[in-house]
């Protein structure tokens, strides 16, 4: 069984691979009810679950329904897109408790997961999605 789970959360970084040039040029051009559903379609293709549900509780209680590092790294990266899109449409508010949002996805997953499993699945992401684009283009 584990064998399966792991099969399904390598194939939820690529599906967010996939997604990342979609999402990065719905944060460049498009208006921002666009990029937001653009973030999530990418949520439930990758991890099955509503974004915007997911968003509505603590970062620990989120990060405690997933079974591997990578499913919180990936969520992680969609709210960070998130704010990144906010931060283009001049909501920076918003992008700021999305940002912050993020940092705490990513420390409960350290905490509940442990750092050498976390920092696996840091690797998983960056390889399969790619590096993170920077937010303002240089």
């Amino acid at each position: 069984m584990p064998v399966l789970r792991h099969a399904f959360v390598l194939q939820a970084v690529r599906e967010l691979g996939r997604f990342t040039a979609a999402l990065s040029r719905a944060r460049e051009g498009s208006p921002l009810e666009t990029g937001l559903q653009s973030i999530r379609e990418a949520c439930v293709a990758t991890l099955g679950m509503e974004f915007d549900t997911l968003t509505r509780f603590d970062a620990a209680s989120v990060v405690g329904l997933f079974s591997h590092p990578e499913q919180a790294r990936i969520l992680a990266r969609l709210v960070d897109e998130q704010a990144r899109l906010f931060a283009s449409h001049g909501r920076l508010h918003a992008a700021l408790e999305d940002s912050v949002y993020a940092g705490q996805l990513l420390a409960c997953s350290r905490q509940r997961f442990g750092v050498p499993r976390d920092a696996r699945a840091a690797e998983t992401l960056r390889l399969e999605a790619g590096d993170p684009l920077p937010l303002v283009p240089g």
